[in-house]
């Protein structure tokens, strides 16, 4: 049977300053303007499934954020406190780099896969995340933070339940409505949980934003 009720807090700190990036494209970049959560048009399609019992659990819903806004996807305005002050480049391409960071601070948001749920609240918490994060370019050519990485870097709990792993998967893009703002287009949480020293459980969930105005009309 899968874990029972096995729920993860981890969240970014409270009170930190503005991030002062060592590179001026990831400046520009994380400068960008964001549309605020209960400004976003659309829904957002969630698949989930749970491996660690006899077969596996797999769920779909559609959630509407403005009358669920704990399921909302984050804010791009939050990137500023996750990627932190030691952002480096790892990688370049034509028009991506990509930079390393390791941070303390995680969108929030909540997500779940049958009875397994990870919900990152916005209090204090130890764990460091090992991330990266890659800047595309707009239609217009100017830099905007289109993806984030994250990975819990040691395992997190207690005895009762422990995290095993945790990986957190970010994408951005610019609102079709206003293409000079940034929101989130999709997650994805994979996640191994331990309970009780013997039941495992191992999630994914994948959450992607579907704005009003790619619905199909009747």
């Amino acid at each position: 049977m899968i874990v029972r009720n096995a729920c993860v807090a981890l969240a970014c700190l409270w009170g930190a300053g503005a991030v002062h990036a060592h590179d001026a494209l990831l400046d520009a970049a994380l400068a960008r303007a964001a549309v605020a959560p209960a400004d976003v048009q659309g829904r957002i399609r969630v698949n989930s499934t749970v491996l660690g019992g006899d077969t596996p659990e797999t769920t779909s819903e559609s959630i509407d954020p403005k009358k669920e806004p704990k399921k909302a996807l984050p804010s791009y305005a939050e990137l500023k406190d996750v990627i932190g002050a030691d952002a480096h480049v790892v990688g370049q391409s034509a028009g991506r780099t990509t930079y390393a960071f390791t941070t303390r601070h995680v969108p929030r948001g909540f997500s779940q896969a049958g009875n397994v749920s990870v919900s990152m609240d916005g209090k204090d918490d130890d764990d460091t995340f090992d991330g990266t994060a890659e800047v595309s370019n707009d239609a217009g050519g100017k830099p905007y933070v289109s993806h984030v990485d994250l990975r819990l870097q040691a395992p997190a709990g207690n005895w009762l339940a422990k995290v095993k792993k945790l990986d957190l998967s970010y994408a951005f893009g610019p609102d079709m409505m206003r293409p000079d703002a940034m929101l989130a287009t999709g997650m994805d949480v994979e996640v191994d949980v331990r309970a009780l020293l013997f039941v495992h459980s191992h999630a994914r969930v994948n959450a992607r934003l579907v704005p009003s105005q790619a619905a199909p009309s009747h």
